[in-house]
């Protein structure tokens, strides 16, 4: 998360999406620079890295701040492709023969509550696996951003957002945490699973086009 109050932005870690990347191109602009994880935020200071749009509309009121003056961003991704990335990241550590199965772990999954599962502070982990809709809306169906970037347009949103919020031209975008994958994205589904993808995240899907690539 980055929030800066003097070009007016806050930007959303959404897990898997490139947001360690944005962190890295917007710090250098940023008055609040958040890198601690959910356990270690306090009273004095209750920001934490992967905190939600929801979460951090209510601790701007509790702090006087309009949430509504910044200009909200957060970014997505191609659906059957950050679910294989955060499978992948959450069992790195894992000799491969102890992995629960991809289609075992992600029909365990949610696209809310609990989300991803796994402790509740591994806030990454957990919102995950949230869809898009699930996210940025409130239980009032408010949408609580203003610009959803796609990392597949990186190359192109970046350099636009910079002049939006009036910051100095980016000179390179930077790529991060890019995650290691074992085989192409399309070798993890079957039908059953390309169709429950299709089901679960229908919004973000059918916004953007994605496709699971063949």
């Amino acid at each position: 998360m980055r929030i800066s109050h003097k070009y007016k932005f806050i930007f959303f870690c959404n897990p898997k999406t490139g947001s360690d990347s944005f962190r890295q191109m917007l710090e250098p602009y940023s008055d609040i620079i958040v890198k601690n994880n959910f356990l270690n935020k306090s009273e004095k200071f209750p920001f934490y890295t992967h905190m939600s749009p929801v979460e951090t509309r209510n601790v701007f009121s509790e702090l006087g701040w309009d949430y509504e003056s910044y200009h909200k961003i957060i970014c997505t991704r191609n659906p059957f492709d950050k679910l294989v990335s955060l499978y992948e990241m959450i069992y790195k550590n894992y000799p491969r023969v102890l992995m629960p199965s991809f289609k075992k772990w992600l029909t365990l999954t949610k696209v809310n509550k609990e989300g991803g599962g796994g402790n509740d502070y591994r806030r990454w982990r957990k919102y995950g696996t949230y869809s898009l809709e699930n996210l940025i809306y409130d239980d009032k169906m408010k949408i609580l951003v203003d610009q959803i970037i796609k990392l597949e347009d990186i190359e192109n949103d970046v350099p636009e957002l910079f002049s939006k919020l009036s910051l100095p031209k980016i000179k390179k975008i930077v790529k991060k945490n890019v995650g290691k994958k074992y085989k192409k994205t399309q070798e993890y589904y079957d039908e059953e699973l390309v169709s429950l993808v299709q089901q679960r995240y229908s919004w973000e899907i059918n916004k953007f086009n994605y496709k699971l690539l063949r």
